[in-house]
């Protein structure tokens, strides 16, 4: 829901992300994602989807740090 109402033009390395399927980011998908969230204004965003991408973007910053974390994502 974050990713629509901030805009998938905004976050596209996100919006790329199959939200009934897994997927893993690391290397160059976690380099792109980071510098898309540090840029939003997560204004319009409610309470809980600002914790979502604020974490999102703390958890990527850690795997641009040490790059055999990951970021996995499972979907329904």
């Amino acid at each position: 829901m974050a990713v629509e109402r901030l805009g998938r033009h905004q976050v596209p390395g996100l919006a790329r992300i199959e939200p009934y399927g897994d997927t893993t980011l690391r290397g160059e998908a976690v380099d792109q994602m980071v510098p898309e969230l540090e840029a939003l204004d997560l204004a319009p965003l409610g309470i809980g989807e600002h914790e979502v991408v604020t974490t999102l973007l703390a958890w990527g910053q850690r795997c641009r740090t040490d790059r055999e974390l990951r970021i996995a994502f499972s979907g329904d």
